[in-house]
């Protein structure tokens, strides 16, 4: 299960052939989030997007991040949004095609067609622990970012969604979940992984949890996950509800603890402090 983390054939055509299972993951962050302030908000903050500026997100999925701040970034500003998935792309380009501002690219994040020092701004929002070789596609940042341009990764900490391992486990012991995941690049060793190619580098703490109070949609977003479908099967789907269901009756609901954020890497040092970025204490 580990090597499908970057099994790129397996990403493709299957969890992200289109935008269904991400979607389903979405829809629990946006309806049962502990925190007031939505995802794509905190996000929008550190990107600090000026008039002129260019950006290319790699792994940009659904463009959900995009598409809920179109109305916010200045004119003048160009959006290059690339994904490995065709059908990622499909439904971004639903949503913004009729924006100049936005173009599309379907490519891999190790080898970017971009020249060197083009964009204002690299985005990877959660995607970089599926990238294959992620020191490939680091240094594929460093060269097509402007020198005083920024980086930006989301990710995932080792304690993301313990809980629900920990209760799909209860509900099927053949489901062992993996604790870390996300280790690949993940918020506790990202940093030394970019403090390799960029001089200066933070992380932004989201501080976040999930109460979740509908059992249908989180057993959408289990079976959003492979390994749920590779160990507990599809036909075992209504008996997860009802599972989640007592759950919720006896509780209220189920909390979830979330680990996740962001990492801030730029070519001069310094530069994150001067653009006065909200980090981590």
């Amino acid at each position: 299960m580990a090597d499908r983390m970057s099994d790129q054939v397996y990403l493709k055509q299957m969890q992200y052939a289109n935008a269904d299972n991400l979607n389903a993951r979405i829809l629990i962050h946006d309806l049962f989030s502990t925190n007031q302030e939505k995802w794509t908000d905190f996000v929008f903050k550190h990107l600090l997007i000026e008039k002129g500026m260019q950006l290319l997100a790699i792994g940009c999925g659904n463009a959900t991040q995009w598409q809920e701040n179109r109305t916010r970034f200045p004119q003048g500003s160009q959006f290059i949004l690339s994904d490995l998935s065709i059908g990622m792309l499909q439904e971004a380009r639903a949503g913004l095609q009729w924006d100049p501002r936005f173009s599309f690219y379907c490519g891999d994040a190790q080898v970017l067609a971009f020249n060197r020092a083009s964009f204002d701004r690299v985005t990877a929002n959660h995607m970089l622990y599926h990238v294959p070789d992620i020191t490939a596609a680091l240094q594929e940042v460093s060269r097509v970012l402007k020198p005083e341009g920024l980086f930006i990764a989301a990710t995932n900490g080792n304690e993301h969604l313990i809980e629900l391992y920990e209760l799909l486990n209860n509900f099927d012991s053949d489901y062992l979940y993996e604790a870390d995941k996300h280790a690949r690049f993940s918020l506790e060793n990202g940093t030394d992984q970019l403090d390799g190619i960029f001089p200066d580098v933070d992380v932004s703490i989201y501080e976040s949890d999930l109460w979740v109070t509908d059992a249908k949609l989180l057993v959408d977003y289990t079976y959003s996950m492979w390994d749920v479908m590779d160990t507990i099967g599809e036909e075992r789907r209504t008996e997860m509800q009802v599972f989640f269901q007592n759950l919720i009756d006896h509780d209220g609901g189920i909390y979830i603890r979330k680990s996740t954020g962001i990492l801030l890497a730029s070519q001069q040092s310094g530069r994150i402090d001067s653009l006065g970025i909200l980090k981590a204490k």
